[in-house]
């Protein structure tokens, strides 16, 4: 094969000839909900997903809350009443220590013993 001719077969190969006629829009899928079929109960019906809940955003004040718990676990485990004595926990607001100490076993920050005492996973 000459030069010309592998040329002319290259173009030929990647050059693809124009439509007559202008391609017809693809059918949309219909909008709204689905038609009920007779017979048919809410069970089987199409259901719009939930939004997507994304993350909390990080609360610096439950941040600050578990470091304090971290620091007054140092010395070893605690149950929540005593670590509520050392962080001066009632201070804090009804509840909070117990979210605090809920996020921190969450987040594998903090474990639980089996008898009840929390501890820092990772201790210094």
């Amino acid at each position: 094969m000459s030069g010309g001719a592998l040329r002319r077969w290259w173009r030929r190969l990647w050059t693809s000839p124009q439509p007559a006629t202008p391609a017809s829009p693809a059918p949309s899928a219909p909008s709204g909900p689905a038609p009920r079929r007779a017979g048919e109960d809410d069970r089987d019906a199409v259901r719009p997903s939930a939004p997507r809940r994304h993350a909390a955003v990080d609360d610096p004040l439950r941040e600050a809350h578990l470091g304090a718990v971290l620091q007054a676990l140092a010395g070893g485990p605690l149950h929540r009443d005593e670590l509520a004595r050392r962080v001066d926990g009632g201070g804090w607001g009804p509840g909070r220590l117990d979210a605090v100490v809920d996020h921190g076993l969450a987040t594998r920050v903090l474990v639980e013993n089996g008898n009840g005492a929390v501890r820092a996973r990772y201790a210094d």
